[in-house]
């Protein structure tokens, strides 16, 4: 079982994904693949030795989800260097950058989705 994260690896994870929001957001204006596309960075983990974050991203549209999360790991040295300008004073060795899909909010949705289709539990209570 995995140690949990001490507070270093806490705040620089939550550090993380400030800056890599914020690098998103800004890099979608600048890349005509991701124009038209929202990329949200709802987790991110770090490795005890700071030197790997693993970004797990929403997107919206969903029908791009594998096509982003690919684009991002493919294009994640570029996205790692401009996060080294960012957080070069910082941090003494800039993280190797992986992305992979936000799976517990797909989920999430999934189930508030089968339970919005459910009938009122009061209904079939009230015909008998």
């Amino acid at each position: 079982m995995p140690r949990p994260p001490n507070l270093r690896q806490q705040r620089f994870a939550a550090e993380m994904k400030r800056e890599l929001s914020d690098l998103l957001h800004g890099i979608r204006f600048e890349l005509p693949e991701l124009e038209q596309t929202l990329i949200e960075v709802t987790d991110v983990r770090v490795t005890p030795d700071l030197q790997q974050v693993r970004a797990y991203v929403l997107v919206v549209p969903s029908g791009r989800q594998e096509f982003v999360v690919r684009y991002l790991n493919q294009y994640q040295r570029i996205l790692r260097h401009k996060l080294a300008q960012r957080i070069r004073h910082r941090v003494r060795v800039i993280p190797q950058l992986q992305f992979f899909l936000d799976e517990v909010e797909l989920r999430a949705r999934r189930v508030e989705e089968i339970l919005r289709q459910l009938p009122p539990s009061g209904s079939s209570e009230a015909s008998a």
